[in-house]
């Protein structure tokens, strides 16, 4: 019979195959997982886990109750969210809007970055009361060092389009070129898709997470009519609606709508209206 050793603590920072790299106290170790864990899936990167000396290799025991989880890729215990845009690639605000629901329904703090500002500045006045947004440049890493201020200390996520310089801001923080860096596809202002694998950085206690297609990318799995519940920059209005549980979308007497323009976005308001759209078309088709 297999004799084990003490358990030592630990935090999945990379996966790669069958192997998990767990940070301690001691060092990264490489790891491996008892089967009943292999077969679950129920290891993300992120996760805390209890690791033990099996023979000559190390075993995953157990895997810590998470805060919270994401798939495509699979990570966990995430504290906050950079949502990188840019000038070019132009910006997909309603993806932007749809992480920043994704990121409210997980727990999830969204912070807003406005990447290559050396370059075009993006107006982010829809935003301004909404999330904490900052303006940087990763190429000459102008504001690189007030995020990593702002989340010093907790676990950090990235998310975006290709090509708005994920990697490249990674790299900044970092100061080295560890992260391979997509070229902008100069004729049709694509980028190429380059992060392969889910990695975690341990900054001294900062945890960075290099992420890429994201399920936090598409419509989140909720009623329709819980989606204004994460638009607070709407719901600021709901009081003075006629009626308690209004969406915002064809109800009488909307207090909501008579600011669309002013106090809020119409870019924001119609996008609002397109993700409830989607969520109720998703609900539709699940029960025909």
């Amino acid at each position: 019979m297999a004799k084990t050793t003490k358990t030592i603590s630990g935090r999945v920072v990379k996966a790669v195959a069958s192997k998990f790299f767990v940070d301690t106290e001691s060092g990264v170790k490489v790891c491996f997982a008892r089967k009943k864990l292999k077969f679950d899936g129920n290891i993300y990167v992120g996760d805390y886990v209890e690791i033990a000396k099996d023979r000559d290799a190390f075993v995953i025991e157990k895997v810590q109750d998470r805060k919270n989880q994401l798939i495509r890729p699979y990570v966990s215990n995430v504290d906050v969210c950079l949502i990188v845009i840019a000038p070019e690639p132009e910006p997909d605000f309603l993806l932007v809007d749809k992480v920043i629901v994704n990121c409210l329904v997980e727990g999830i703090e969204p912070v807003i970055l406005a990447n290559k500002c050396d370059i075009s500045k993006i107006d982010l006045s829809e935003y301004a009361s909404i999330v904490k947004c900052f303006e940087i440049s990763a190429e000459t890493g102008f504001g690189v060092s007030a995020v990593f201020d702002y989340v010093k200390g907790r676990t950090v996520c990235l998310a975006g389009q290709s090509a708005v310089g994920k990697s490249s801001l990674i790299n900044a923080i970092l100061d080295s070129d560890e992260c391979e860096v997509g070229e902008l596809a100069k004729k049709i202002k694509r980028g190429k898709n380059t992060t392969r694998r889910i990695e975690i950085y341990n900054l001294g206690g900062t945890y960075l997470m290099d992420t890429c297609g994201f399920s936090m990318l598409d419509a989140v799995d909720i009623e329709p009519e819980s989606l204004r519940l994460y638009f607070d920059d709407l719901e600021v209005f709901r009081p003075e609606c006629k009626f308690n549980t209004c969406t915002h979308i064809n109800e009488p007497e909307c207090a909501v709508k008579p600011h669309v323009g002013k106090e809020i976005g119409q870019g924001r308001y119609d996008r609002y209206k397109l993700i409830y759209d989607e969520l109720a078309e998703r609900r539709k088709n699940k029960y025909e």
